[in-house]
C-alpha cells in the first residue's frame, strides 16, 4: 500500500473528484489540510474459464466470405444471407427486355481485408432465397430455411490476380489501384424479371420489405477452396441495358445498381471448428482458471468473476478505520496482458467489452452503446500487449448507490465480448469531440488472443479524511 500525503496533489485531486468520481453522497465538505490519497492494489486474482459460443448476432453489409484453417485456432467456415436495397429508378423509355446487356454481381474489398493464401483460387456459388429473412438473426442460422440447392443462379472461381483490381476511375495503371473486385454474371432471366417488374409494379421498389417479396435476396457460399477468408467492404447487384434512341440505334450503356445497406436484412453465417491443441489448452485453463482465450468471430469467450465484493469490502473497510470521517472512491483502473505471439498469422481484437454475462443479448439486440458505468470497452494495445478498460468506478459506485447493495452472482459474472467500434467525429472552432456511434459483435476477420488472468492489474483510489 502507497500513502501520498502531499497537499497540492490532494488539492488537484479532489477537484478532479468533485466532477464525476465522488459518491454523491459523501465528499463534498472533505477538509484539504486532514487528508490523504491511498493506492491499493491488493485484490484476489481474477478466475475465469473459456466458454464456447457457437453464434452471434451477426448482421452485416460487411461479410467475411471463405474458408480459413489455422493451427491452434480451427477451421472457418463462411457464408451470407442478404436482401438488396432496391433502386428507385430504372430507364424505361426506349428500353426493352432485348436490349438488356448484362447483370452482375459485384462483391468489393481491400487487400488489407484479407486473411490467409491471397493467391488460393475459391468457388463463389450464388443462390436465389426462396423467402424473406426475420430478425433478429444470429450467425448459427440454417442457410437451408431460406434456400433451396436447386436454385443456384451463378457460380464463379475467383483469386486475389491483377485483373481483380479496380479504381474508382477504372484505371488499369496498378499504381493507382485502389481495392478488388469479385465479379459474378449473374442469368439475364433475373435481369428481364427485375425490368418487367419495375415496369408493371414501380411502387414496390420504393420500398424495401416490398421489394424482398418479390426478390427475397441471395445466399452466397463458398464451395470451394481453403485457405483464405476475405472482408467484404460492398456488394452490388448492377444491371446494365441500353436504350433505343429516336432514329433506331441502340444508345450508349447505362446501368443501375441494387446495394446491400444497413436498411435490408443480412447476416453471416459462420460455422467454426477448433483446433484439438486450442481444445487441449481451453481444457487446462479451464482447469486453473488464470489463462482464458478470446476467438472471433465466434468460438471461445471469457466468462470471468470479477471481485465486486471484494472491491466493496475494501472500500467499507477503509470506511469504518479508526479516525477516518470521510471516504470516496476516486477510480479503479483495470487492465488484461495478453500473451501473443509476434509471428502469429491471426492478431488479437482491436476491442474488448467488459458486460455482465446476463446483459450480452439484450445489449447487441437493441444496438446499445457503451454507458461506461455497467459496459465500458478496453482498446488492445500492441506495444504493451494490454486491453486497459480504464477507470471503471462507476461500475463500483452503481451498486453500491442501488436500493438494495448486495452484491449478487449478476455482479461478479463478466463476459469480455470481441467487438467492433465505430466512431464519429466532430469539431467546431473550440475543440473536437468523438463520439462513439455503434458497438457490434467483431466479425471484420478471424482473431485469438490468450489473456492472463493472473496478471490483470486491479488498482483503486481513495481518499480519505481523518478527524482532528
Amino acid at each position: 500500500m502507497k500513502i501520498l500525503k502531499y497537499l497540492a496533489i490532494a488539492i488537484a485531486c479532489l477537484a478532479m473528484i468533485a466532477c464525476d468520481d465522488e459518491i454523491s453522497t459523501i465528499g463534498s465538505s472533505l477538509n484539504a489540510s486532514n487528508i490523504e490519497i491511498t493506492v491499493d492494489s491488493t485484490f484476489v486474482k481474477l478466475s475465469g474459464k473459456s466458454v464456447f459460443t457457437d453464434s452471434i448476432l451477426g448482421r452485416t453489409t460487411d461479410p467475411l466470405l471463405g474458408n480459413l484453417t489455422v493451427s491452434n485456432y480451427g477451421t472457418l467456415r463462411t457464408g451470407y444471407l442478404t436482401q438488396f436495397m432496391p433502386t428507385l429508378n430504372i430507364d424505361t423509355l426506349n428500353v426493352t427486355p432485348a436490349t438488356l446487356d448484362s447483370i452482375k454481381l459485384y462483391l468489393n474489398y481491400y487487400d488489407t481485408d484479407l486473411t490467409g493464401d491471397s493467391l488460393a483460387p475459391m468457388v463463389l456459388d450464388v443462390y436465389r432465397l426462396d423467402k424473406t429473412l426475420k430478425g433478429p438473426l444470429y450467425t448459427n442460422i440454417d442457410p437451408l430455411e431460406y434456400y433451396s440447392p436447386r436454385n443456384l443462379i451463378a457460380s464463379c472461381t475467383f483469386g486475389s490476380t491483377t485483373e481483380g483490381f479496380i479504381d474508382e476511375n477504372n484505371s488499369t495503371d496498378t499504381e493507382t489501384i485502389t481495392y478488388k473486385r469479385i465479379a459474378v454474371d449473374l442469368p439475364m432471366s433475373l435481369g428481364e424479371e427485375i425490368f418487367n417488374e419495375y415496369k408493371s409494379n414501380p411502387e414496390i421498389f420504393a420500398m424495401p420489405s416490398e421489394f424482398a417479396k418479390f426478390f427475397p435476396g441471395m445466399y452466397m457460399n463458398v464451395s470451394y477452396g481453403n485457405g483464405r477468408v476475405v472482408n467484404v467492404k460492398g456488394i452490388f447487384m448492377t444491371m446494365y441495358y441500353r436504350a433505343i434512341d429516336t432514329e433506331g440505334e441502340i444508345d450508349t450503356l447505362s446501368y443501375t445498381y441494387m446495394g446491400v445497406t444497413p436498411e435490408v436484412y443480412s447476416i453471416n453465417h459462420f460455422s467454426l471448428t477448433p483446433d484439438e491443441a486450442l481444445k487441449q489448452n481451453i481444457e487446462a485453463g479451464n482447469a486453473t482458471q488464470d489463462r482464458v482465450y478470446v476467438q472471433a468471430p465466434i468460438g471461445y469467450m471469457p466468462i470471468i468473476h470479477f471481485p465486486t465484493q471484494n472491491i466493496i469490502d475494501k472500500y467499507n473497510e477503509k470506511m469504518s478505520e479508526t479516525h477516518k470521517i470521510q471516504n470516496i472512491l476516486n477510480s479503479l483502473n483495470f487492465s488484461i496482458p495478453a500473451i501473443v505471439e509476434d509471428n502469429a498469422l491471426l492478431s488479437p481484437p482491436q476491442h474488448l467489452l467488459f458486460i455482465r454475462a446476463s446483459q450480452v443479448k439484450d445489449f447487441f439486440e437493441k444496438k446499445q452503446l457503451p454507458d461506461d458505468i455497467s459496459t465500458v470497452y478496453a482498446t488492445y494495445n500492441k506495444a504493451t500487449k494490454t486491453y486497459n478498460f480504464g477507470n471503471i468506478g462507476s461500475y463500483i459506485r452503481s451498486i453500491m448507490q442501488r436500493e438494495d447493495p448486495t452484491v449478487t452472482q449478476d455482479d461478479e459474472t463478466i463476459a469480455l465480448i470481441p467487438v467492433q467500434v465505430l466512431s464519429e467525429t466532430s469539431s467546431n472552432y473550440y475543440n473536437t469531440t468523438t463520439s462513439v456511434t455503434s458497438v457490434t459483435p467483431y466479425c471484420a476477420s478471424p482473431a485469438i488472443v490468450q489473456l492472463d488472468l493472473s496478471g490483470a492489474k486491479i488498482k483503486i483510489t481513495y481518499t480519505t479524511q481523518k478527524a482532528n
